[in-house]
């Protein structure tokens, strides 16, 4: 009996979908974050849209809430972004076109309406979904841009750097169980670097974010998020 030979193109496609380097899929991830006497919870929901993915964020700290969707390509960088902090007055989206990224909204109660001159560095406006494939791959540094919505940087572009700095064994405390993950800077480019760093970790198994530590603000407390489920 004869096998029936597949079609040359099918067999390409289901090779590179093997060969994707990023785990993410079809899923809710919910992550608590302590900054001082406060409290906020992140929900993540991730769905598969066309080549790349929709990830819709509601962040809660005590009855405020903030609202972000973001559209991703199949990289895991930024095609569009919506944010929405009802409590601030402020509703923005954002839309990158080749080279240039068109924002506006409200911000504050204020109209407002930008548009961002980058290059061909990814606009990754989620980092804890965005860098998944960048933990996986060989590659020890990276830069990226990325929009502010709070402090000197609110509804302003920057570039960050990226640096893979060791592989550490962490405990979560949802889990109690040691996991291996990638720790990694990020920072503020250039001379900006002197004002924040963050250092975060993902598994190293699937690139997954796992935990995040750094002050949120100047002068403010030491912040740590954590995967809780």
């Amino acid at each position: 009996m004869k096998m029936k030979k597949q079609p040359v193109f099918l067999l390409v496609i289901t090779f590179l979908w093997a060969l994707r380097p990023s785990s993410l899929a079809g899923e809710t991830r919910v992550y608590e974050e302590r900054e001082g006497d406060r409290v906020t919870t992140h929900r993540f929901v991730i769905e598969p849209s066309g080549p790349g993915f929709t990830v819709d964020l509601t962040s809660e700290t005590g009855d405020l809430k903030v609202f972000q969707t973001f559209q991703l390509d199949a990289d895991l960088a930024a095609l569009s972004w919506s944010y929405d902090a009802p409590h601030k007055k402020t509703k923005v989206t954002a839309v990158r076109k080749e080279n240039r990224i068109f924002l506006e909204g409200t911000d504050e109660g204020d109209p407002i309406k930008k548009t961002f001159k980058i290059n061909s560095l990814p606009w990754n406006q989620t980092f804890n979904i965005g860098l998944e494939n960048f933990i996986l791959s060989t590659e020890e540094s990276m830069k990226f841009w990325a929009i502010g919505t709070s402090g000197p940087g609110n509804m302003k572009i920057t570039k960050f750097n990226v640096k893979k700095k060791d592989n550490e064994t962490i405990t979560l405390d949802s889990t109690a169980e040691p996991v291996e993950a990638v720790y990694i800077n990020i920072s503020l480019s250039g001379l900006l670097s002197l004002f924040w760093t963050g250092k975060y970790w993902y598994r190293k198994s699937d690139g997954r974010f796992l935990r995040y530590k750094g002050k949120n603000r100047s002068g403010g407390p030491v912040a740590l998020m954590e995967l809780i489920r």
